[in-house]
């Protein structure tokens, strides 16, 4: 029966209807709204979706009419830095005819391919001619090496791999000669043995390889010591040693034979010293001749051949179980060299040392377990004796960390003379490398370090002294992987990293700068995007006033963007003062967004053109009329020391757990442990 007119439930009936009514009509109301809401945003996203098609069709026609306007210049300066190449080659070529060398040019693939085929057809197994031969090889290895910075200098990686294919063969055939002279040597013993004393102990050095092998003859138990004056070698003679017939072989190789192009956690410094155990072959039986009706008919040496004849046989030390595989306890071995010269190590602190482990990762890697009691001692002489205890005899080296020197903290570009600026760039701990860029040359200023002498006296291509610098024991050639090892809770490195192609189109564009622009690090950099680099910029044709700082208020800040067009800009003054966040969004002290958007901007195709509208035409033209070859040089300093994508941002005052403190002292990365 239906509830009576006037009754309570009538009454929630009716009002339950009445607010079904206006749910209903409220739905009605909001669903207009999202649609107009939906309709004005199509409309907005139509809108600027054209806007930005009709910039990107306006910018993108105004940068390419911009490009057709510079690019006579740059083909007119990429020619004259071909015809400056040419014509230093044509200097070198002529250098060698009047050195009347015999060795290959290794330019040419024919003369390197036929030096390579006639060596290996060689027999010579005489040992001081093939140390001879060998060093000429590792002469042929540096030339090789030379081309390969040239390569790596234009990113040619097809002739880079193909040099390092030359040096891989160079290499393998010097440790097969060394093997085979080495051989014939132990084969024929009594040629080599000292009848005064009954030793047999040989030595050969040239510059860049040191030879010394000691044969056990008399297994004199009281002997404790191998020495070699000649070659600043000695070590100690371990009990399983004089007690078996063999030989210990020492080669000083001053270049890295073995990890040479690796990308592993360490590189080696100041060569590497293999010690390696050799077997004795079996002497020959002296018999007595016998020839009839003959008084001294003379004697017959009876040699066992074998198929291991001609070549040596190689002990492990210490000697492994060929059955459990279980290590034999050995006591080590002391070894004492003398540390080249011109080895970077900081004051007081002590290198690390490690041996060639082959069965560490796919191809072998540096281990330094086992290596104990390293201590550098320096005599009154100059030199500098570097002692350790090794339980493995194999090729050992000083080791140093390959991103000890990352992440940088600042680096400045200054000009300082006509074609010649400084590059000055810093490290933690207030640590700093500076450089003289020239036209075609560059030569080291800091440190003022005695190892670094060759380099601060010598100008060289810009990749060459790079790697020089290596070899020296400083790593300023960073690559990807390197920002993983680097990064900190602070700062996570990987997000720091460019977009390759970016930041060469930086590096050329700043490079086109520096004869008449300072230009240094910019705080935003490190925080923003990988399609995004700022770099500071800053007139400085006066060579005789005081250099600039990086907070001097003449600094302007431009920015290379790489989106659906490549392009540069600078700044507003207000985005230049402003801070960054995480996020890669620049914002002011306020909060305010600050962040150039990617529409409704000026843009330029170089930072060349962009200067024009900023500064006077004096400073312009010099840029243009500057040396090829100075603004290439520092082309590639940027390009090789990656400084858009391996500075920090600036520290904002929170600790930091993962970043140990760093060393004091002077430049010299050696002493820090990776």
């Amino acid at each position: 029966m239906p509830p009576k007119k006037g009754s309570k439930a009538a009454k929630k009936a009716e009002e339950a209807a009445r607010r079904a009514e206006e749910e209903r009509l409220a739905a009605l109301v909001e669903q207009e709204r999202l649609e107009r809401e939906r309709l004005d945003r199509e409309e907005e996203e139509r809108r600027l979706a054209e806007e930005k098609r009709m910039w990107l069709e306006h910018e993108g026609k105004r940068l390419t009419e911009e490009k057709i306007l510079v690019e006579p210049l740059l083909t007119k300066r990429s020619k004259q830095l071909i015809g400056e190449a040419q014509k230093k080659h044509e200097v070198e070529e002529w250098e060698n005819f009047i050195n009347c060398t015999h060795l290959p040019d290794v330019r040419k693939e024919s003369e390197l391919s036929t030096y390579i085929a006639l060596w290996e057809e060689d027999a010579d197994t005489d040992l001081e001619r093939t140390l001879k031969d060998t060093q000429q090889a590792t002469e042929v290895i540096s030339g090789l090496e030379i081309l390969i910075s040239q390569s790596m200098a234009i990113k040619d990686e097809v002739h880079t791999e193909k040099y390092r294919g030359y040096i891989d063969k160079l290499r393998k055939l010097v440790e097969l000669k060394m093997d085979c002279a080495t051989a014939y040597m132990l084969e024929h013993l009594e040629k080599y043995i000292n009848t005064q004393d009954n030793t047999c102990k040989i030595s050969f050095a040239t510059s860049m390889q040191k030879y010394g092998i000691w044969v056990n003859i008399a297994r004199n138990l009281r002997l404790k010591a191998i020495e070699y004056p000649d070659l600043g070698i000695v070590t100690d003679i371990p009990r399983p040693i004089i007690l078996a017939n063999v030989a210990v072989r020492m080669i000083h190789y001053r270049k890295d034979p073995l990890s040479p192009f690796e990308m592993g956690d360490f590189f080696t410094v100041g060569g590497v010293l293999v010690i390696e155990v050799l077997d004795v072959p079996e002497r020959p039986k002296v018999v007595k001749a016998h020839v009839p009706d003959v008084k001294d008919p003379g004697t017959w040496a009876m040699m066992r051949i074998s198929e291991s004849s001609g070549t040596v046989s190689k002990q492990q030390y210490p000697a492994v179980d060929p059955i459990t595989g279980i290590v034999q306890q050995v006591p080590p071995m002391t070894v004492q060299y003398t540390l080249p010269a011109d080895v970077l190590v900081a004051e007081g602190a002590t290198p690390m040392v490690g041996w060639w482990n082959v069965e560490k990762g796919d191809k072998g890697d540096w281990d330094d377990e086992g290596v104990t009691d390293v201590s550098l001692e320096s005599k009154g002489t100059g030199e500098r004796v570097l002692s350790f205890t090794t339980m493995h005899l194999t090729a050992i080296a000083v080791l140093q960390s390959r991103w000890s020197c990352f992440p940088y903290k600042s680096w400045m570009l200054q000009p300082m003379a006509n074609n010649a600026a400084m590059l000055t760039v810093e490290f933690a701990g207030h640590l700093m490398v500076k450089f003289e860029v020239g036209a075609g040359r560059c030569r080291l200023l800091w440190p003022n370090d005695e190892a670094l002498r060759p380099l601060r006296e010598k100008p060289q291509p810009a990749m060459q002294l790079l790697q020089q610098l290596v070899f020296h024991g400083i790593n300023l050639l960073p690559c990807d992987d390197d920002a993983v090892q680097i990064s900190t809770k602070r700062m996570n490195m990987t997000k720091c990293l460019k977009n390759k192609e970016l930041e060469e189109r930086a590096c050329l564009g700043v490079s086109l700068l520096a004869p008449s622009f300072a230009v240094c690090v910019s705080p935003l950099n490190a925080t923003l995007g990988e399609n995004e680099i700022t770099v500071k910029l800053a007139q400085s044709i006066d060579y005789q006033s005081a250099p600039l700082t990086a907070d001097d208020p003449s600094f302007r800040t431009m920015m290379f963007r790489s989106a659906e067009l490549e392009y540069c800009f600078v700044l507003e003054p207000a985005q230049e003062s402003a801070v960054t966040s995480h996020d890669g969004k620049i914002f002011d002290r306020d909060g305010v967004n600050l962040t150039p958007p990617t529409v409704g901007l000026e843009t330029k195709f170089l930072p060349l053109t962009a200067m024009q509208e900023l500064y006077e035409d004096a400073s312009v033209m010099r840029c243009e009329e500057s040396s090829p070859s100075f603004t290439e040089s520092v082309r590639v300093m940027l390009d090789a020391m990656r400084l858009f994508s391996f500075v920090e941002a600036p520290s904002t005052g929170e600790a930091d757990d993962d970043e140990e403190p760093p060393q004091e002292g002077e430049a010299k990365p050696e002493g820090e442990e990776g």
